[in-house]
């Protein structure tokens, strides 16, 4: 599979859709020892598939595009827990990021570019409003008391996604306090995937994107650059060893 520069691609595979036994244990026999141990840690069944399908996506995307078997495929970490492909051949690697959450795993690959992706099961039920209190800013917390239930819940995870997806792209884990990372997307009836917000605090441009996989699912993106140069983003459902059908749900 070749990258195109200045492109961004988004896989998404609901874990749902894989009820094939022989293709889990096609999936397993990607990993290495060290994630079929972890595998083995998680105490619930859909925790142990869901960890299984994001590590056989992951593979499966990154051997398509470095022509690496998915298992021989090596990731570190860096110093704050964002992995990142280790180095082969002559040519930098990829970078990517991958999120988890009930029924859906993504990822998000680029030539060049930084990225963080975060999915969020948006059915879930929670106190918005004591979360956006405690981990907000403060113009985010008035805009969300001023909001009516369901536009509430929608805008809380349209911007918790933006915020997991900047920290998972700088990589910088906790470091960034979440009530220091703050969005305006207008108005709850304006399209969210038009907003983009730019942070040059470390000399990148940072532009965003929002996604709505599912009626149950929020998905953000976050794109790290030296330039303003406009990227594509590509949107695609699949699933690992099976299909890479078009599911474009944003292209620009």
């Amino acid at each position: 599979m070749k990258l195109c520069p200045a492109t961004v691609y988004l896989w998404f595979t609901f874990v749902e859709d894989i009820q094939d036994e022989k293709l889990l244990s096609e999936y397993r026999r990607l990993l290495p020892a060290s994630e079929l141990e972890k595998l083995e840690r998680y105490r619930f069944d859909k925790h142990r598939k869901r960890y299984l399908v994001g590590r056989a996506l992951i593979r499966t995307i990154l051997s398509r595009c470095t022509g690496l078997e998915a298992k021989q495929i090596a990731f570190s970490r860096e110093d704050h827990g964002r992995p990142f492909l280790l180095p082969f051949g002559t040519s930098p690697p990829p970078e990517f990021n991958i999120s988890y959450t009930d029924g859906l795993v993504a990822a998000a690959l680029s030539l060049e570019c930084r990225v963080g992706i975060d999915v969020e099961n948006s059915s879930r039920e929670i106190d918005c409003l004591e979360i956006a209190e405690r981990y907000f800013s403060s113009a985010e917390y008035t805009e969300l008391e001023q909001l009516p239930e369901p536009l509430l819940k929608e805008r809380f995870f349209e911007l918790w996604t933006l915020k997991e997806a900047y920290v998972k792209a700088q990589g910088r884990g906790l470091h960034i306090p979440l009530d220091e990372v703050s969005f305006h997307l207008g108005n709850a009836n304006s399209d969210p995937a038009e907003s983009t917000s730019v942070v040059t605090d470390d000399g990148r441009q940072w532009q965003f994107r929002t996604l709505k996989p599912s009626d149950r699912h929020k998905a953000a993106l976050c794109i790290g650059q030296e330039t303003d140069i406009p990227l594509k983003v590509i949107s695609k459902k699949t699933i690992p060893l099976v299909a890479d059908d078009d599911f474009t749900m944003y292209k620009d």
